[in-house]
């Protein structure tokens, strides 16, 4: 057993343990809400144990007396170890480091709330974007998430441009002799007719909605692209054509598998897999 438990309090603990690597002074104030970090060990085969570290965190930039969300992680990580209370101990840090670096990478959202309001941010935003309040989407293109729930497509009216085969390659509007296009990969998603159609890796997706929020029905191999065979480089421009086969293999094994409800993340816009 491995005791897990903050010295003083959570604010005074990770601010030090922050300050040892990162420098002062600067001018935006960085808040992060630990909502959930709680660890557990599972079944055992003798030689290895299963361990989960449950971690749920919010993070907000401070402009002025009101809050900026930046970024949300709420994941269940699984380790297999024989001593994995000890490994999971030791990567608790190491889960922070990467959780903070991804929240500064990012800009903070428009919407700004106090500071009583940080605890229950979820549904403060789920009560207040437009696409799960209304019932009618409003047609157009949304380059992101955040524009997409706010229902506040780009202004103007776009048509769209498709291949040979009937998949759209770009949005095109002309106004006083100039056109604007925007491709098909810089769309988060569209909306025609009231009907909402999510960009992915496999093109575009219809995206549902139910009493949970806004989902697309598919599976991983629709979502992300299987990892390519490294051994395949050693043959050159040979070996190059069969690693791409057996990669395209690979990816449609994926997509011929089980698909179910994957829901868009109304704070992050990432992909949230509810049985995972």
């Amino acid at each position: 057993m491995r005791e897990v438990v903050f010295p003083t309090t959570p604010d005074n603990d990770f601010s030090a343990w922050y300050l040892k690597s990162n420098q002062t002074g600067v001018s935006t104030e960085f808040v992060m809400v630990l909502k959930r970090l709680k660890l557990s060990t599972g079944g055992s085969d003798g030689k290895e144990t299963e361990g989960k570290l449950d971690f749920y965190a919010q993070t907000f930039a401070k402009n002025g007396d009101k809050y900026q969300f930046l970024y949300k992680k709420d994941t269940v990580f699984t380790f297999y170890d024989k001593e994995v209370s000890e490994l999971m101990v030791k990567n608790i840090s190491s889960i922070f480091s990467v959780f903070i670096k991804k929240s500064y990478s990012l800009n903070p959202v428009r919407n700004s709330v106090s500071f009583n309001e940080l605890g229950d941010y979820s549904n403060y935003v789920n009560n207040n974007y437009a696409a799960l309040k209304e019932g009618q989407l409003k047609d157009g293109i949304y380059l992101d998430y955040i524009s997409f729930f706010n229902q506040t497509p780009e202004p103007g009216s776009y048509t769209f441009e498709l291949n040979n085969k009937g998949d759209i390659t770009r949005a095109v509007k002309e106004e006083n002799g100039k056109k604007t296009k925007i491709p098909a990969h810089k769309m988060f998603a569209y909306v025609e007719n009231g009907k909402a159609h999510k960009m992915t890796f496999s093109g575009f997706l219809d995206l549902d909605k139910d009493e949970h929020g806004f989902y697309i029905t598919a599976n991983h191999g629709h979502l992300f692209p299987v990892q390519s065979n490294s051994t395949y480089g050693m043959f050159g421009l040979i070996g190059g054509i069969a690693g791409a086969i057996e990669q395209g293999a690979r990816q449609k094994k994926m997509k011929n598998g089980d698909v179910g409800k994957v829901y868009i993340d109304s704070l992050t816009g990432e992909y949230d897999f509810p049985d995972e």
